[in-house]
């Protein structure tokens, strides 16, 4: 698993509902570490500070009002742009079959455009498979990045840790 996989595997887990296990496998994670280009490791600390500081009952306060009450917020990547409009529906079945297609296996009830569940994908198949499912979202995930910064909500460090990786495959991509 490369850097931005690790990236991805952590950042899907962690814009998921808070889990109480977080905190102690948090703090057995080096991000100093594992994470070397400090356009990731700082997001990432900020974020990590917020959870070492915030009571557990705050963390799911927190999450509920960000992503569940906040409209512009949600972690449903195609509801920003066809909200429940019927054409959603089609984007929606055609994501699912490509994800299918490269290798994901759907365990969960979750809309394939759900954000954990495409940078799980992200985290689990190879950098140019994920690529294009990755950079196909990317406005909406910058999007939704302007909005919580607007909320100056700290999942916005975890959507800009996750913005920089897919910008700098989208990078690698065009130098080679």
């Amino acid at each position: 698993m490369n850097q931005k996989q690790k990236v991805y595997s952590l950042v899907s887990t962690l814009l998921q509902y808070p889990e109480p296990e977080w905190k102690k496998e948090l703090q057995e994670l080096d991000v100093a570490q594992e994470f070397s280009d400090e356009s990731i490791r700082i997001p990432l600390l900020r974020f990590f500070t917020y959870i070492k500081n915030t009571p557990f009952h705050e963390l799911c306060e927190n999450y509920v009002y960000t992503f569940d009450f906040y409209d512009k917020t949600t972690l449903y990547l195609t509801h920003t742009v066809f909200k429940d409009n019927r054409d959603r529906g089609s984007v929606l079945a055609q994501l699912r079959q490509q994800m299918l297609e490269l290798g994901m296996e759907f365990t969960t009830e979750e809309l394939p455009d759900y954000l954990p569940l495409v940078l799980e994908f992200a985290s689990l198949v190879s950098e140019k498979d994920s690529a294009h499912i990755l950079n196909l979202h990317l406005r909406s995930i910058k999007n939704l990045e302007l909005e919580l910064q607007g909320i100056d909500s700290p999942y916005r460090h975890l959507v800009a840790a996750c913005i920089h990786c897919i910008e700098m495959a989208e990078e690698n991509e065009k130098v080679s």
